[in-house]
């Protein structure tokens, strides 16, 4: 999840990226609280938090999210709710510790790697009409992949699943340190409910393990977890987005 967004911080236009040790902060100028998160890494006290989202977040006006780790940030998180921070959402943590092998397709579906210009603006149609469902601007969705970088470089690789030529699911794979990250997994809203997530998230899933990883990852929104325990992903931790003034 750390190098998804340092990565995407790094390519969307505007992006911001402040790393110290203990902390990890991306924005960019539309990205909504849940696009503008920072990273806990290791132990560091809540006013050094304070002191640093002010500096990154208040300087730009930004709105932003903190994400704490269930199984590693308790006491941080007890002293930033004490300040004034509130747990908007909870995302659980899951993980799959081996490839299944090859999943039927649902009918008519055609799931494609993308490495052309053309499939990087087909992600970006399904995901700024997915991710709309959240309130995430499309100004964002535009800015975070307008590089074809965003969705095909060695690390990167982004699935689009068409239904007759039209695009209408999109998931990437984001390899790092031997684990398939799984990520901007969406669905055009007038198609759910037909598989056609699943089916790009096993691309994805089955790159990552195509080229080594150990296991893959994803953070789950509300609406995919179903989707993913389905298909197998356990739930080791959880992640908790807090949200407060800088």
């Amino acid at each position: 999840m750390w190098e998804m967004y340092r990565e995407g911080a790094r390519l969307v236009r505007g992006g911001k990226l402040l790393e110290t040790e203990a902390l990890t902060l991306t924005g960019s100028p539309h990205g909504a609280f849940f696009n503008n998160l920072g990273f806990v890494r290791a132990p560091i006290a809540p006013d050094a938090v304070l002191d640093a989202v002010a500096r990154f977040y208040g300087a730009h006006g930004w709105p932003f999210a903190l994400m704490t780790r269930a199984h590693a940030d308790g006491a941080l998180e007890t002293g930033l709710l004490a300040r004034g921070f509130g747990v908007l959402v909870t995302e659980p943590g899951m993980t799959l510790d081996a490839d299944p092998g090859p999943r039927p397709l649902p009918a008519g579906l055609d799931v494609r790697p993308t490495t052309t210009d053309a499939g990087r603006r087909d992600y970006l149609h399904v995901t700024a009409a997915a991710y709309a469902t959240y309130e995430q601007p499309r100004a964002f969705t535009a800015d975070a992949f307008a590089a074809l970088e965003s969705v095909c470089s060695p690390t990167v690789q982004g699935f689009v699943g068409y239904v007759d030529g039209a695009p209408v699911a999109a998931a990437a794979l984001y390899l790092t340190h031997g684990v398939a990250g799984i990520g901007w997994v969406g669905t055009v809203p007038e198609t759910r409910g037909q598989g056609y997530a699943e089916a790009v998230t096993w691309a994805a899933v089955q790159e990552g393990f195509r080229r080594g990883a150990a296991f893959a990852n994803l953070q789950a929104s509300p609406m995919g977890k179903a989707v993913y325990a389905r298909m197998g992903f356990a739930t080791p931790t959880e992640y908790h987005l807090l949200v407060g003034a800088p």
